[in-house]
């Protein structure tokens, strides 16, 4: 289908129209609020010792969340497209639940099997407490980030099929060294997208945490919950929006990060690509 230049244009000042009423003014304007008052006012708001202890546990929360859901999210993966096993299905539609179900409702249901009164609440007699601590907050970002890397590696390994491997299987490697020669370097970019994911949504995260988390400043509270707790409990309106910000300039900053490890990994395939090139050349 040929469109005429009009309608090209059309469709393009439509799309970057939805783009900006949706994404940049909102952005633009939360970014605007926090510097209103200076950089100084500014950097006060976010060096006060709730947004400093809200900042360290968030990130203390991706720093947990992350690993495990990789490990998980690869196992999964593999899993699903390299075997066939009674209940496929059905792991398919768990994977796929914390799409469809509400972060509250997850917050609720950590809550009834280990709060007080669940069913595995009797671990706070061992002087263990989930609910209202920083487990229930890493288990409930865990399972809403449970799904992101699997449907990021899953693709990729249906793609890649298992000739290779069963190849490296042929000439004597065992299983660790197929993967980690095999395997993990061809899933490297799916697994990079799965994990930016994982840390945008950790971060961000706030119906199943503020469920699981007392929200005390500096104890259980993350930057999330810190902006809402300035906004509608301390009326602090800028300071919310400074911790607003704070939590965006991070989310920018491991982007940044990740997008400058993807390039320099890329660079390094390229140049062993290049060696053994050049080596097949000299042989020949």
């Amino acid at each position: 289908m040929i469109l005429s230049p009009l309608t090209r244009y059309g469709l393009r000042a439509v799309a970057l129209l939805y783009v900006a009423v949706l994404l940049i003014v909102p952005v633009a304007l939360i970014f605007w609020r926090s510097f209103e008052h200076g950089v100084g006012q500014f950097w006060e708001w976010i060096t006060t010792p709730a947004a400093i202890s809200a900042l360290q546990l968030s990130l203390l929360i991706v720093v947990i969340v992350v690993p495990l859901n990789v490990v998980f999210g690869i196992l999964t993966a593999l899993a699903l497209a390299r075997g066939s096993f009674p209940g496929k299905r059905l792991l398919q539609a768990v994977v796929d639940l914390p799409f469809a179900v509400s972060p509250v409702v997850v917050g609720v249901a950590l809550i009834a099997l280990w709060g007080a009164d669940g069913w595995f609440g009797g671990i706070e007699s061992l002087g263990f407490r989930v609910i209202f601590g920083i487990p229930g907050m890493v288990l409930a970002t865990v399972f809403v980030t449970l799904p992101f890397v699997v449907r990021e590696v899953e693709p990729v390994l249906r793609e890649i099929g298992t000739e290779q491997e069963e190849a490296a299987a042929t000439l004597g490697a065992s299983g660790w060294q197929t993967f980690s020669r095999i395997t993990l370097p061809a899933i490297r970019w799916g697994l990079t997208y799965g994990v930016v994911l994982t840390v945008a949504r950790s971060l961000g995260e706030y119906g199943a945490v503020t469920m699981v988390s007392s929200n005390f400043p500096g104890v259980s509270q993350t930057l999330t919950l810190l902006v809402h707790s300035r906004y509608t409990d301390d009326y602090n309106e800028y300071g919310a929006y400074a911790a607003a910000t704070l939590l965006m300039l991070v989310a920018i900053l491991v982007l940044v990060v990740m997008t400058l490890i993807e390039r320099r990994a890329k660079n390094r395939v390229a140049q062993a690509s290049e060696e053994t090139e050049r080596l097949l050349e000299e042989k020949s």
